[in-house]
């Protein structure tokens, strides 16, 4: 594609800027498919995608095109190495699929027909429906959907501040980690992560819970290859069989949605062999008499009972995480169920009551705040999202983790939705339940790249900009780098940045003066961060830049004070003591176990009928709903698999290859392939998360409403006036989903 073809029927008042300014280098040879072709610029940038490494990227334009990228060799973490979605960009940003100008539905909703418009058309469109939806139902009867498509925080700054002029209703909340968060804040306050090369160099054990960072953090491992060269052990709760799994020395395998009770198993057995850390309890912590009255029933023989652990492996790991100098790190499959805030405190406990928190040789972390950086103040969101002399109202709030059922129960009701960075309907539980709140709409946008499940559903359609596009704000969940997201390469087609939408609709819908045409998005993100950090060394050709101790300790509670009511670790959480007296949930004060609402124990009836846990991994060559679409991909993963145990696969006369079903009250999958292997336990399966609804392998068809505590909004049908993400929650329990599994040759013969 030529410039002048990336410049097909120009947006007018899509800003255009001369962005050889970010160039670290111009006219510079590479070669590609053994031929030489010189590059008009590289350029410094990140990838905003939802992973932990949030890598360093080089990036090489010609005429305005992406022709390749690379790891940046410079970045002190990701030093260089690529995984292939980071690589597999170059063909998603070229490809000939992508969303090319405005489209407005011609056909019924679902049926995918489209015709061309304007961008004149489209913005006059969605002015005119916002506005009769506010005339007939009040402001709050608008609301946008996004999330982690693309990770970044200062567009979604811009949208809130577009939101909060026009008095719609706020989305808050997560589907993916907030649970967990909820439950690590009330134990031990401020998240943060350590440096990773102080465990790499100095634990004796490395306890790895609920984490595949063959999938999703691969950078991990030089520093967990260094510990374990050096005779370093690892531990790793995971109930399937990973990469990481594969190389460790005890593999605890729970029963899924137990890895609480586990952790609460260890802390017992640790604390009736006297190898608790006295002195740190006793200096650090409130609580631990409650916490130790909690996990006497926790004997080996029942915690083998509940997570289905071997209670030698149980004992085994007990003692080696107490008796050595130990690092916890954890992920977010663990928080995936209803009790996930409870799970998480059980873990920070299991560090509290070991000492091993703090520590020169290793701490316990769960994610690093500046990955969620409006959370302790490292980005003031207020700055961009709520303008001076504005006057803006209290509105309602939407839970993302029960989206549907507010739309489905909102009283002035949800209208309209403008949807991006997010799938709506591939991404939620429980797929015809969430269509059934799509079709109560009268406006339905999405801002898309490709045409996904939520563009055959939407009535209008706006060619939305890859991150390589546009300015962003992404700093990392695990490490302590930032470095600004900046546009490499101008727009292509009729493509928009995500902000200019915003800017535009807001200007047209009457607030010009609080969205000036010539801030950039480097303008907004110095509004956002300015004050914390220089901006301007972590922008290419710079970058990327530390973040300050004060923000990211490179020892996170070094001085065993914690950002709590008392000031230490709480094993008995006075903060949820308080939230469960205002909100409905599972607020109790000491980590206890409760099963997952969906399972062979806590729903033995249903089980008798679907008997199967499924589960659902995050692939390696995805992320989410991303990337399928792409031939590299595509080629690689082939179709969607089901991963089901030998013995269960014998039972049902199913063996590996085979087509089969899955299915429950909510829904079906067809034609599925079974991979019969030992990565699952008997009495669970995995299909992998975020296959495309239209391409018949979403496992979102099966899963529940169920969400992670500790606050349950959908007792208040996922609307609230007041919330806390820090200590409400929450986590869609995608992973409380029980099913039945058959060969599909079965279902043709009846």
């Amino acid at each position: 594609m030529s410039i002048d073809e990336a410049k097909i029927n120009p947006v007018p008042w899509r800003k255009c800027e001369d962005l050889n300014r970010y160039a670290i280098a111009t006219n510079v040879p590479v070669t590609l498919d053994g031929k030489t072709v010189i590059a008009d610029r590289v350029v410094k940038t990140a990838c905003p995608h939802n992973c932990y490494d949030t890598c360093g990227l080089l990036v090489y334009v010609k005429d305005e095109k992406v022709i390749k990228i690379e790891g940046d060799p410079d970045h002190p973490i990701t030093q260089g190495t690529l995984c292939l979605k980071a690589m597999a960009n170059v063909q998603k940003i070229n490809s000939p699929d992508r969303v090319k100008y405005p489209m407005l539905r011609v056909g019924e909703r679902g049926e995918g027909k489209f015709k061309r418009i304007s961008w004149e058309e489209a913005m006059d469109y969605m002015v005119s429906k916002i506005r009769t939806i506010i005339d007939t139902y009040g402001s709050e009867a608008i609301m946008e959907y996004g999330y982690s498509g693309n990770r970044e925080y200062m567009a979604k700054a811009v949208s809130a501040r577009l939101w909060n002029l026009l008095g719609a209703t706020k989305l808050v909340g997560s589907f993916c980690v907030l649970s967990g968060i909820s439950g690590s804040q009330c134990s031990v306050g401020s998240q943060n992560t350590m440096v990773p090369d102080i465990w790499a160099d100095n634990a004796e054990v490395i306890m790895m819970v609920g984490l595949n960072p063959t999938a999703t953090h691969p950078h991990v491992f030089p520093y967990l290859y260094r510990a374990m060269e050096r005779g370093a052990k690892l531990i790793v709760v995971d109930p399937c069989v990973t990469g990481v799994a594969s190389k460790a020395h005890i593999h605890l395998r729970p029963r899924p949605g137990t890895d609480g009770a586990m952790a609460l198993g260890m802390i017992r057995w640790i604390i009736k062999n006297d190898l608790h850390d006295k002195e740190y309890i006793r200096n650090h912590t409130v609580g631990f008499e409650g916490l130790k009255e909690l996990v006497e029933p926790w004997t080996p023989e029942y915690t083998e009972e509940i997570t289905t652990i071997p209670k030698e492996q149980i004992i085994e790991a007990a003692r080696l995480y107490a008796t050595h100098k130990s690092h916890m790190s954890c992920g977010c499959g663990q928080q995936r169920y209803s009790n996930g805030h409870q799970v998480q405190r059980a873990l920070a406990s299991l560090a509290a009551v070991c000492g091993h928190i703090g520590k020169e040789y290793g701490t316990y972390e769960f994610v690093n705040n500046l990955g969620f950086p409006g959370f302790e103040g490292f980005m003031q969101t207020a700055n961009v999202a709520v303008p001076k002399g504005a006057r803006i109202k209290k509105t309602r709030m939407v839970n993302i983790s029960t989206v549907a059922t507010a739309m489905l129960n909102a009283d002035p009701p949800i209208k309209g939705i403008i949807s991006w960075r997010g799938g709506l309907i591939s991404q939620q539980p429980y797929v015809d339940y969430t269509l059934e709140a799509v079709k109560q709409l009268d406006m339905f946008v999405v801002i898309e790249q490709f045409m996904t499940d939520d563009t055959d559903w939407a009535d209008l359609v706006l060619p939305g900009c890859h991150f390589l596009e546009q300015y962003g704000l992404h700093t990392s969940y695990w490490h302590h780098y930032n470095q600004t997201l900046v546009p490499v390469c101008q727009p292509y087609y009729e493509a928009v940045p995500d902000l200019e939408i915003f800017e535009e609709l807001g200007r047209r819908l009457g607030f010009e003066e609080y969205f000036p045409r010539t801030r950039i998005g480097l303008d907004y993100i110095r509004m956002l961060v300015g004050m914390n950090t220089d901006v301007d060394a972590a922008t290419s050709p710079r970058g990327p830049a530390l973040v300050d101790e004060k923000w990211s300790p490179s020892i996170p509670y070094k001085d065993g004070k914690f950002n709590t009511p008392s000031g230490k670790f709480e094993f008995y959480s006075s903060v949820m003591e308080e939230r469960g007296k205002q909100f409905p949930g599972d607020y109790y004060p000491l980590p206890h176990f409760v099963e997952p609402e969906e399972s062979v124990r806590a729903t033995p009836e249903l089980a008798a009928k679907y008997p199967l846990c499924i589960v659902s991994q995050h692939p390696s060559y995805r992320c989410h709903s991303q990337f399928y679409n792409l031939p590299w991909i595509q080629e690689i993963e082939g179709p969607a698999k089901i991963h089901i145990n030998a013995k269960d696969a014998e039972a049902r006369g199913i063996k590996d290859g085979d087509k089969v079903r899955i299915f429950n009250d909510r829904g079906e999958l067809k034609n599925i392939l079974a991979a019969v292997s030992i990565i699952v336990k008997p009495g669970v399966v995995e299909l992998n998360s975020g296959m495309w609804v239209k391409l018949g392998g979403s496992v979102n068809v099966l899963t529940s409403l169920s969400q992670g505590g500790p606050r349950d909004t959908l007792k208040e049908k996922g609307i609230m006036t007041e919330y806390n993400a820090l200590y409400d929650g929450n986590t869609t329990g995608y992973f409380n989903t029980l099913v039945q599994v058959e060969k599909m040759q079965e279902v043709t013969e009846r």
